[in-house]
């Protein structure tokens, strides 16, 4: 909340917000809070009080949470999970389901019918950990008009590469393209998919592909997806235009 007082930064709650921040004339940077991991919510009715105070998104998982499986922790949703996937809904929030277990991704993909996303999630099909999404879990998503943002971090793009061992180079921007095209290819289209870099996640400029150093090369893989067949219209939609469209329609007018 404090960065929303520095005039280059605006804070993100509504729709109107939005077109405001994409409106101003000097670039500014808008700002849309999400928690990661439920647990400062001491009970699920809660949620409301959260949604006063500015968030608009929760993951309710990191590792396991009083109210969810996560990564490493597999399991369904926790009776306080399922209330608060209730409280949610009736707060207007946004549910983000990265660090889901997958038995606790159904389940509350099943109860919370409000908008959905994966702020910043991989394919399995290339990745097998429980971090990352199943192809089942993509559909899912898909079905619900999700928008998946892949992580560009090397441990999200290739199982053989080794945080602290393997070179940064051993990974390139194909390995992100691989992970993009094949969410679309199960979605059957270039809609449901964006950039989740989660380059505030606790690795640098070492671990993510070998043509990135900053966040300015992001454009990059823009240009390579065009190379791999994308139109400039997909490669728009992807860097940052289904993003756009999916908050005009998830935040609060």
């Amino acid at each position: 909340m404090r960065l929303a007082t520095d005039p280059r930064i605006a804070l993100v709650k509504t729709q109107r917000d939005l077109e405001l921040v994409l409106d101003q004339v000097q670039p500014q940077i808008g700002l849309i809070l999400l928690m990661e991991g439920a647990d400062p919510l001491l009970a699920p009715q809660q949620a409301r009080d959260w949604f006063d105070a500015g968030v608009r998104i929760i993951a309710p998982a990191w590792h396991g949470t009083r109210y969810a499986g996560g990564t490493g922790d597999p399991g369904p949703l926790t009776p306080y999970g399922r209330e608060l996937m209730v409280e949610m809904k009736r707060a207007g929030l946004i549910l983000d389901v990265s660090h889901l277990a997958e038995a606790s991704f159904f389940e509350a993909l099943e109860l919370f019918d409000g908008p959905v996303l994966a702020s910043h999630s991989n394919c399995r099909a290339y990745v097998p950990t429980d971090r990352q999404l199943t192809d089942e879990m993509i559909r899912a998503l898909v079905k619900r008009n999700a928008v998946i943002g892949v992580v560009p971090y090397n441990k999200f793009l290739r199982s053989d590469w080794k945080k602290g061992e393997s070179p940064k180079s051993q990974v390139t921007i194909l390995d992100v393209v691989k992970h993009i095209k094949h969410m679309c290819a199960l979605a059957g289209d270039t809609l449901h998919v964006g950039i989740g870099t989660d380059f505030d996640g606790g690795f640098g400029a070492e671990s993510i592909p070998a043509e990135l150093d900053t966040i300015a090369d992001l454009q990059k893989i823009g240009r390579a997806l065009k190379n791999e067949q994308l139109t400039e219209a997909d490669a728009r939609n992807i860097l940052g235009q289904n993003w756009l469209r999916f908050l005009r329609q998830a935040l609060p007018e």
